[in-house]
Parts: structure tokens; C-alpha cells; sequence
């Protein structure tokens, strides 16, 4: 479906675009308001503020949500210290992820930039009702904004710092006054790399993206309404380099020995010294169909039909170092989905309320992934072993050259049925039932191929060289079969005080799958089924002034929690990375509080605080730190990694009249989090430091144009988003945070 011509290269911000008329729509689209009690709605106002918005500014503006987009493939989501990162392609999300009631199947498909947007929701219980699968952890519900019925268009230009220019166009028109109604949005994102690379004093890791979405609203009858969405995005970049946090002995030793000179262990420096290119192309396509219809006054029909097309293809320097040990390697995939949900929804009477839904999720993907070793390698990994002097170019010719290539393919079929009760039978207490049955089988490939080896002696140390870095010619073929039933049950009573209770139990699930990695070893092919048990209780009590504040304890735990890390035992010299095992069980538990209040002199301030503890119950087979010379250890009890242990953010806003329809409006923005370590095995390296950002904005807005001014990271200070291993013998490598980012943008509209 590659129809899109990008004829628009102007938009229009989320929140500008929000400032149309909504939409009077026959049904509501998302999942009922009754179910999930631990939800948070991030409005567009709340996001925008003239600079781009991607992943990581969702998880800035509420509690316990870490969201890291160090590239569009590799997008990390966690909720409560629970979730992972999307390095090994057989993993999914443990957050679930909708984008206009379509399930994403791969983390690597959240939009690399958010335009033209309604709001997110987060909801941080398992989800069982929908839309899309039943989830482990919770879910991210991403919606845009819905054609209007008049016509109309707003126009954005940005500019900032480090070569920052975005355009954004949302234009919007009434085709047949009350019956159909057009909506187009586009973007263009460029900024500068910020990873300067010492090899050839190139810029790396910059953003170059576009994106276009057609709507359609149809509506030939009071009751009948039809939605249609088909949207594209394209990202070329020079992606990804990452900064060493740490070299591990072994490295520091092969180093010395060949007479190199590493660069610095610094991840904040934003160098790297690589000598070939590094670039990610990945294109999305997408169409989705909403219907909605009412059968009665009481009985209303619902379905969303999604497709999604995700092509990404990349190449990099796997060594990361200006030695031309692996100078080249990649991988590609191309995903594709089908998905079809039928949600039958309705009244009993005035006190009993009903849903049924059926889902079939399809999905499937091939992928290459490829490495080849350069005339360096050979040097590299003997370097040490006490190896009798010989010739350099005879000793090159062990791996120079050699290349492995991993094919692999998967498909997956789901099937899920649910029913749902939502019953009050007074006025001031209402029960919520959940019940759903789902299926999953997926089949897949996996397999090795090794070429481009150089005829050498039959010498004992070459012949083991070769066999510990490049292995031997595989296929092999897996399936995974999953069921599972899985409940919930909520409450809410609110009190003649005006205090609000709520309560819940619940279950999750989140299904197994083929490990994207040629494992070897004690890791299996395949991967077991999460099952979470979720118990939380919420308080809600109002503060003068039309304020409130909400209180949350929770406990969430998880048999067989899908986790990614290195095999220890698979190879001395280059262990396989990113595996994915089940740890047999975990915990998160913690507190949540957030508030609400408007304050005087038009100043509005949202805030909140999380305390999260995250732990390894029943871990005794873990992998050790690298640096330590064991192979496994005992990480029962232990914090888990990528959970922070507390998030807090303050939003302050000021809105003030200036007559004449002029305002002026400002706003700060702080969030902290506090540190934690980015890998499982907890490496030297791989702990990321507390960090504290924040942003502000100032701005003069009237109905036909809005000026503003920006800045992100104010205080300029230094942060990692992510770490990531190397490679599986103790060598981390980081992504730092964006610098201070300055920046201006203006907006017209037409009345």
C-alpha cells in the first residue's frame, strides 16, 4: 500500500490540531471507563509544547511508565519495573501497545513521532477487555484525532537547536455536510546526528523522518458510522552508535596488545570511532476500518479491521571500535498483520451493562540477521592466548572474510473470546467482571549459514577460532502452543464524603514464542507463556477547589517472566547475546499517588509520585556479571533491571487573558527518576544514573496563529535513556540523552 504521496510537507502540532471541534461520534471507539481504575489519560495539550513528541515525552508526564526509543527497532516499554526491550526479534511486549484500537505486534512499530494526536492512555493493571490481546503487565492506548464536520487547516513550523526543522500540516474538510468528512495530517522531521564519529568526523544518530495519515468519516445514517484510517511512515537514518560506558578486561587487554588505542569509556562524550557506515531504513504502512453501529438503543456493534506493514532493514559496525574486527553486519524483517475485533455492547436494564468480543490476530515476519568478520578479527581474539609468533597475513586469513548469516521466520494465529458484566446496582457502588479464553500457535524457522571462509592449515588453534566464532550450519523448526483463561474483578464506591474506593483483582497473559536467537546451550528454542496476577486497591479524595488526589498500592506478580540476556555458556570468546529465558518468578509492589489542582491566578499544577519495588523471586539460575568468571548466579531477591525505584513529575501551567482573544501561556515540566541497571546480568557498565529533566515553554496564542518558545532539557544535564551490551564478554555501550534543546514554533490556522 504504498500510495502515499507526500504532497504535504507543513502539519500541525497535536495540540493545535485538538483545537478543532471534536467529532460527535455515534460510539465511543476506546475500551469502557469502568474497568481499568488505574488508567492515566495524557492529553495532547499535556504533550505538546511546540517541540517534537515521540516515546520517551509519553513516559515524562505520568508514574512508573519507562519508555526508551534509543532507535525505532530496539523501543524498550516497562511498566512498574515490568516489561523489556525489543532486541531479540522474537520478543513481544509485556505493555501492551493499540494505535486507534489496533494491536502493534512489535514494540519496533510505536510511531517514531507523534503528530496530530488525541491522547494516550495508560493503563497499568493486565488488560483482558481490550483492545487487542490480553497483556501480562497493562497497555498503551494511542489515539488520533477524528475528522471534524467543517473544513479547515493548521500549519506548523519548528525550529531548534542541533539543526532541529519540523513541519507539520493537519487540514480538515466537510464533503457532504453531516455524512462524510475528509481529515490530512503529514510531517517532516529532520535534526542533526548528536554522535560525533572520531573515524571520519561524520555526524551519527540523527533523525530523518516523514510521516502522512487519510481519514475518512463516514456517516449515512444517525446510527452508522464508519472511520477509515490509512496512514505511512519512512525513517532513513544513520543509525545506531552508542558510546562505550565500559570495556571489559578482556577488551582492554586485546587492545593493548595489537597497539590500539581505545577511545575513552564515557557515555556521555557522544563519541564513537567507527570505521564503516551505520543506517536504518524502516518503512510502516497501515490501514485500519472502524465500524460502529447502533442495533437498538440498547445494543450497540463495534469492529476494528487493522493492517500494518513494517519493513526495516539496517547495517552498522558490529565492533564498535575502529578495527575492522566486524566491520559489517545487520539485520532485516519484514512484518506483517491482520487483525479483526467484534465487541457486542449493550444493556441488561438500567443496572446491568454486558460486552462480548471476539479477536483474530494474525501476524508473521521473515528476517536476516548477518554478521562478517574483517582482517582484524584473528589478531583480536587470539591476542593474549600466547599463540606461537606467525605470519600476520596467514593468521588474517582464519576469519577475514568469514560471514554468518541467521534466517528466520515466525507466524503466529490468536484467537480470544470475552465477556464482560459491569452491574451497580446502587448508586454509589459499581462491580465490573472480566472473563476471557484465549489461543495462540505459532510456528517457526530458524537457522545458520556460515560462508566466505579462507582455505587455511589444518592447525588445531585455527580450526577451534573458527568453531567458537562462527559455529556450523543449522535448521531447525519450533512451534508453541499457548491457552490460557483469565479473570478479573473490580469495584468502586464512592462515599456521601465525596471520597472515592476502588479495588481489584485480576489475571494476565502474555503468550510464548520462538527465541529470535540460534541459542545454544541451557537456553531452549523456545520460550514459555507469562501468567500475572495483579491485586490493587485505589483511594480518591477531593481537595478544595475542584482538585483531587489519588492513591495507589498494588501487587503484581508473574510466573515464568520472559527476560532478555547473554548466554554465559555458549561461547568463551563472543557469548550469544540477547537471549530470551523464562525467570520462574517475579514481583512488583508499590505506591502511586497523583494530583490534579487548579491554583490561583490561572495556574493549574499536575504532579506525582511512584515508589516501585521490583524483584527476582525465584531466579537461580541467573547470569553472573560477566567480570566475575562464573557462569550463574543466584539473583533471587535481587532488583530487577530496568525498574526504577521511584519516578515523581510536577507540570505547572499558567494561561492568561490578554483580551482581544489574545493569550499568553507558559508552562514548566520536571521529572525525575531514580537509577537502576539496564541489563539482567547487572554488568559493570550497565547501572544508568538517577536524572532530573526539565522543561519549559512560553507562548502567545490567538484564534488564527500561536507563537512559541521552547526548551527541553533546560538544565543541559547529562543522562543515559538506555545501555546495552556489546557484546556478551562484559563491554556496555549507552545512548545519552538528547542535550539542551532550544527551539521556536508557529502555527496558523484558517477560522
Amino acid at each position: 500500500m504504498r500510495f502515499f504521496v507526500y504532497c504535504c510537507v507543513l502539519g500541525m502540532s497535536a495540540t493545535h490540531a485538538a483545537e478543532l471541534p471534536a467529532v460527535r461520534v455515534v460510539a465511543e471507539e476506546s475500551a469502557d471507563t469502568t474497568q481499568r481504575y488505574a488508567d492515566s489519560h495524557i492529553d495532547a495539550e499535556r504533550l505538546a509544547s511546540g517541540a517534537p513528541v515521540n516515546a520517551e515525552q509519553i513516559a515524562l508526564r505520568t508514574v512508573s511508565l519507562q519508555m526508551t526509543q534509543p532507535d525505532n527497532r530496539n523501543t524498550g516499554i516497562f511498566l512498574r519495573g515490568l516489561g523489556t526491550t525489543a532486541f531479540n526479534d522474537g520478543m513481544r511486549g509485556s505493555v501492551g501497545v493499540t494505535v486507534d484500537d489496533v494491536y502493534l505486534g512489535r514494540q519496533a512499530m510505536f510511531p517514531a513521532h507523534l503528530y496530530d494526536l488525541a491522547g494516550v492512555d495508560v493503563a497499568r493493571t493486565p488488560v483482558l477487555n481490550g483492545p487487542g490481546p490480553a497483556t501480562s503487565v497493562g497497555a498503551l492506548h494511542v489515539r488520533h484525532q477524528q475528522p471534524e464536520w467543517r473544513t479547515g487547516a493548521a500549519l506548523q513550523s519548528t525550529l531548534g537547536s542541533q539543526g532541529l526543522i519540523q513541519h507539520q500540516l493537519v487540514a480538515n474538510g466537510e464533503m457532504l455536510p453531516g455524512q462524510l468528512a475528509a481529515r490530512v495530517s503529514a510531517y517532516r522531521h529532520r535534526r542533526d546526528g548528536l554522535v560525533e564519529n572520531r573515524f571520519n568526523d561524520r555526524k551519527l544518530n540523527n533523525a530523518h523522518h516523514d510521516g502522512a495519515r487519510v481519514q475518512l468519516l463516514w456517516q449515512p445514517l444517525p446510527d452508522i458510522q464508519a472511520r477509515l484510517l490509512l496512514e505511512r511512515t519512512h525513517l532513513d537514518e544513520n543509525c545506531c552508535a552508542y558510546s562505550v560506558a565500559h570495556y571489559s578486561q578482556a577488551s582492554r587487554a586485546r587492545a593493548a596488545a595489537l597497539g590500539h588505542t581505545l577511545l575513552p569509556a564515557d557515555p556521555f562524550s557522544r563519541q564513537v570511532a567507527q570505521d564503516t557506515e551505520n543506517r536504518r531504513l524502516v518503512d510502516q504502512d497501515a490501514a485500519t476500518l472502524h465500524l460502529n453501529a447502533w442495533v437498538s438503543p440498547a445494543l450497540q456493534l463495534v469492529s476494528v479491521t487493522g493492517w500494518r506493514d513494517w519493513d526495516m532493514d539496517s547495517w552498522q559496525d558490529l565492533d564498535s571500535i575502529a578495527l575492522a574486527i566486524a566491520p559489517r553486519g545487520g539485520a532485516s524483517m519484514q512484518h506483517q498483520q491482520w487483525s479483526q475485533e467484534l465487541r457486542l455492547q449493550g444493556a441488561l436494564g438500567t443496572s446491568l451493562d454486558y460486552r462480548l468480543g471476539a479477536l483474530y490476530l494474525a501476524q508473521s515476519h521473515e528476517r536476516t540477521r548477518s554478521l562478517q568478520y574483517g582482517p582484524d578479527a584473528a589478531r583480536w581474539f587470539t591476542a593474549g592466548l600466547g599463540l606461537p609468533p606467525m605470519d600476520d597475513a596467514l593468521l588474517a586469513s582464519v576469519l577475514d572474510g568469514g560471514t554468518v548469516v541467521s534466517p528466520g521466520t515466525e507466524s503466529a494465529r490468536h484467537r480470544a473470546l470475552y465477556g464482560q458484566l459491569d452491574w451497580t446496582p446502587l448508586p454509589d457502588l459499581a462491580v465490573s467482571a472480566i472473563l476471557r479464553q484465549s489461543h495462540e500457535r505459532a510456528r517457526g524457522r530458524t537457522g545458520r549459514r556460515v560462508s566466505g571462509l579462507q582455505a587455511i592449515p589444518p592447525i588445531p588453534e585455527f580450526l577451534g577460532l573458527r568453531a567458537a566464532l562462527l559455529g556450523q550450519d543449522s535448521d531447525a523448526r519450533h512451534q508453541v502452543h499457548d491457552d490460557s483463561l483469565d479473570g478479573s474483578l473490580y469495584a468502586r464506591y464512592a462515599a456521601a464524603s465525596g471520597m472515592r474506593y476502588e479495588a481489584g483483582v485480576s489475571t494476565g497473559f502474555k503468550p510464548g514464542g520462538i527465541n529470535g536467537e540460534t541459542v545454544s546451550g541451557n537456553v531452549p528454542p523456545t520460550f514459555e507463556a507469562e501468567h500475572s496476577r495483579s491485586v490493587e486497591t485505589s483511594v480518591i479524595a477531593p481537595l478544595p477547589g475542584q482538585a483531587e488526589v489519588r492513591v495507589t498500592l498494588y501487587q503484581l506478580d508473574i510466573r515464568d517472566y520472559q527476560a532478555l540476556t547473554y548466554n554465559p555458556d555458549s561461547s568463551p570468546l563472543i557469548p550469544q547475546m540477547n537471549n530470551i529465558i523464562n525467570v520462574e518468578r517475579v514481583r512488583s509492589r508499590g505506591v502511586e499517588t497523583e494530583m490534579q489542582i487548579p491554583l490561583p491566578a490561572a495556574l493549574h499544577l499536575a504532579t506525582g509520585a511512584g515508589y516501585n519495588d521490583a524483584r527476582y523471586i525465584d531466579f537461580p539460575d541467573a547470569p553472573c556479571p560477566p567480570e566475575s568468571g562464573v557462569l550463574f548466579c543466584d539473583l533471587s531477591g535481587k532488583r530487577m533491571a530496568n525498574a526504577p525505584r521511584w519516578t515523581a513529575f510536577a507540570d505547572v501551567q499558567h494561561n492568561y487573558q490578554l483580551g482581544d482573544g489574545r493569550q499568553l501561556y507558559s508552562g514548566l515540566h520536571y521529572h525525575w527518576r531514580s537509577g537502576y541497571h539496564g541489563t539482567t546480568e547487572r554488568g559493570t557498565g550497565s547501572y544508568v544514573s538517577s536524572r532530573g529533566l526539565l522543561d519549559a515553554r512560553i507562548g502567545l496564542r490567538h484564534a488564527r496563529w500561536d507563537a512559541a518558545l521552547w526548551a527541553r532539557n533546560l538544565t543541559d544535564e547529562d543522562y543515559m535513556t538506555a545501555v546495552f551490551a556489546l557484546n556478551g564478554g562484559g563491554d556496555y555501550g549507552a545512548l545519552a540523552g538528547a542535550p539542551r534543546t532550544v527551539g521556536a514554533s508557529l502555527v496558523l490556522r484558517t477560522r
